[in-house]
C-alpha cells in the first residue's frame, strides 16, 4: 500500500504542471486569434505577443521587429527596457541575428559567447547579461514581414519543443495580422504596419516623460501606461499621446513605487516640447 503511494505521488505535480502548460497554450492562442475587433490596437497586440513568449517559452526576454512594406526593420515591442536598448543597437549596427533571420526568411540562432559571427552585437549583448538568441522571422506566405527575437541569460539554445512552438507563434502572429486587415478593405498590411511604428513612437516618448516625471524606470513607467489604459478602458497609444500633449497630468497615471530615486526634477518641458517650471507653492509643474 505504501510502495504504491509512494510511486503514484511523484506523478501529481508533473500532471498539473501539464494541464497548466497546456491550459497556457490556449490562452495564448485564443488570445492572439482574437484580432476580428473594431479597436484591434496592433501596438498592444504585439506586446502581448512577447509576453506570451517569455510565458510559454524558456527565455528571459522578447522583442517583436516589423518592417513595413520595402522598409527596414523597426523596433515596435520589447518586454523590458534592457533587451529593448539591445534590440535598438542591432538595428543602428545593422548587423546581429534578428537581421538575418528577417534577411534570410528563416530561423537564426546565436551563442553570444562564441567569437566570431557579429562582434559587436555579442558584445553588446553579452554585456547586459544575454548568452543566446533565437531568432524567429514572422512571414506572410513568401514574405517575410517581422522577426521574434527571444534572448536567454542561459548559454544553451532551446529545446525542440519550445523551437516549434516559437515558430508558432510567429505564424499565428502573421496570421492574426493579416486577418485582422481583411475588415476593412481601405487599410493594407503595410499601411497597419507603419501605425504600429508610429504608435510606438508616441509610446516610447510618453515613457519616457513619466519616467522623468515620477523618478522611476521605463519599465515601472510603461507598466503604469498600460495599467491605466486598461483601467479606463482606453487604448494605450491614446493615453500615451493625451500625456505627450499634456491634455492628461502624469500625476493621474500611478504613484511613484518604493524605492525610486528622490533626486528633485530640474525644470522641464512636456514631449511637446512646452515648458513646464516647478509651481514655488506645490512642488508641481505649472
Amino acid at each position: 500500500m505504501s510502495s504504491s503511494s509512494s510511486c503514484a505521488g511523484p506523478e501529481r505535480p508533473t500532471e498539473e504542471a501539464d494541464n497548466s502548460r497546456e491550459a497556457r497554450l490556449s490562452a495564448a492562442f485564443v488570445d492572439l486569434a482574437d484580432t476580428l475587433v473594431d479597436d484591434f490596437d496592433p501596438v498592444d497586440f504585439l506586446y502581448r505577443v512577447a509576453e506570451h513568449c517569455t510565458t510559454l517559452l524558456a527565455i528571459d526576454d522578447a522583442g517583436v521587429m516589423l518592417a513595413p512594406q520595402g522598409g527596414p526593420l523597426r523596433l515596435v515591442a520589447a518586454t523590458s527596457e534592457r533587451v529593448r536598448l539591445v534590440e535598438l543597437f542591432e538595428l543602428d549596427a545593422s548587423q546581429g541575428p534578428c537581421q538575418a533571420a528577417h534577411a534570410q526568411g528563416r530561423p537564426v540562432e546565436h551563442d553570444l559567447t562564441a567569437p566570431g559571427q557579429w562582434p559587436d552585437f555579442s558584445a553588446r549583448a553579452h554585456k547586459d547579461g544575454y548568452l543566446f538568441v533565437h531568432a524567429i522571422p514572422i512571414r506572410l506566405r513568401n514574405e517575410t514581414i517581422g522577426v521574434l527575437n527571444l534572448f536567454r541569460v542561459t548559454a544553451a539554445p532551446l529545446s525542440g519543443a519550445d523551437q516549434r512552438l516559437a515558430r508558432a507563434l510567429a505564424d499565428a502572429t502573421a496570421i492574426s495580422l493579416l486577418q485582422q486587415t481583411t475588415l476593412d478593405h481601405h487599410r493594407t498590411l503595410s499601411v497597419q504596419l507603419q501605425q504600429a511604428l508610429h504608435t510606438r513612437t508616441v509610446i516610447e516618448q510618453a515613457k519616457g516623460f513619466l519616467a522623468g516625471r515620477q523618478h522611476t524606470d521605463p519599465d515601472a513607467a510603461f507598466q503604469r501606461l498600460r495599467t491605466y489604459a486598461r483601467r479606463h478602458q482606453l487604448r494605450i497609444a491614446s493615453v500615451a499621446r493625451d500625456l505627450v500633449d499634456g491634455t492628461l497630468e502624469p500625476d493621474s497615471i500611478g504613484t511613484s513605487a518604493p524605492g525610486v530615486s528622490s533626486q528633485p526634477l530640474p525644470v522641464s518641458a512636456t514631449p511637446s516640447g512646452r515648458t513646464q517650471q516647478p509651481d514655488s507653492a506645490t512642488g508641481h509643474s505649472a
